[in-house]
């Protein structure tokens, strides 16, 4: 049912490619919205929720990420970016549990537009002290909080408490995503539609940017205001999604 697998983790040293055996596939994606964009499998156990995978699912996801950014790198593109769709408001079209990885030449508008302020001097790391009344979660050297300038309601941000211009350790970045997660899932309900995007450094050189992993709930529609004027309107307060969040 996929094209044929351009990464697979967890199969046995020496098995064949495209069969079983194996935690988490990449293949390109067969409707690409972008040239060479790829889908990454989360296991082949049928879990249509992220927050319902195994960690040990979820980290090698995240190495998969990785990984391919070598490739794309090497293959000349100047930006890869990672990102996860649940649900049909969230624009998913596969019910199992994936994430999508697409390659850029340039690097994106919104990634570009973030550079300045979070090089050196960072305005991230600024923001993350002062956001302290709105963290949910301090741990492996990550933080989770609600960010006063949310644009959905119950926005949260992923990112290093200190300053760090280098790729997400899967192995503190897969908790972390998973907590908030399975926090959303616990306040908002199961069928909750969401989006996570992983901005992480350019490909090729650039500044020393502060990665961050941004979680977009889908409560409510984009409408005139926020296309049409680029104002986001947000219906929950940060400090009152942060208060609830906190609370699972």
């Amino acid at each position: 049912m996929t094209p044929p697998e351009v990464l697979a983790l967890g199969r046995p040293a020496g098995a064949a490619a495209d069969s079983p055996g194996w935690t988490v596939r990449v293949v390109p994606n067969k409707f690409p919205a972008i040239p060479g964009q790829e889908v990454v499998v989360h296991g082949p156990a049928h879990v249509t929720a992220f927050a319902e995978l195994p960690e040990a699912v979820v980290r090698e996801a995240l190495v998969a990420w990785q990984l391919r950014r070598d490739h794309h790198r090497g293959a000349g593109a100047a930006y890869l970016l990672a990102s996860i769709n649940e649900g049909p408001a969230a624009g998913a079209s596969l019910d199992h549990s994936h994430s999508q990885l697409v390659p850029f030449a340039d690097v994106p508008p919104a990634v570009a537009d973030e550079m300045d302020a979070f090089c050196d001097p960072c305005r991230l790391c600024a923001a993350i002290a002062a956001e302290a009344g709105r963290t949910i979660r301090r741990a492996d050297g990550l933080v989770t909080f609600a960010p006063g300038w949310s644009r959905f309601a119950y926005e949260l941000w992923i990112a290093p408490g200190r300053h760090d211009p280098d790729t997400p350790d899967a192995a503190a970045l897969a908790p972390a995503l998973l907590d908030a997660a399975g926090r959303l899932r616990a306040v908002l309900g199961a069928d909750l539609a969401w989006n996570a995007v992983l901005h992480a450094p350019p490909l090729r050189g650039g500044d020393p940017y502060h990665w961050h992993l941004e979680i977009w709930p889908r409560l409510t529609v984009p409408a005139s205001v926020e296309l049409g004027a680029g104002i986001w309107v947000n219906i929950v307060d940060p400090d009152v999604a942060a208060a609830e969040l906190r609370t699972p």
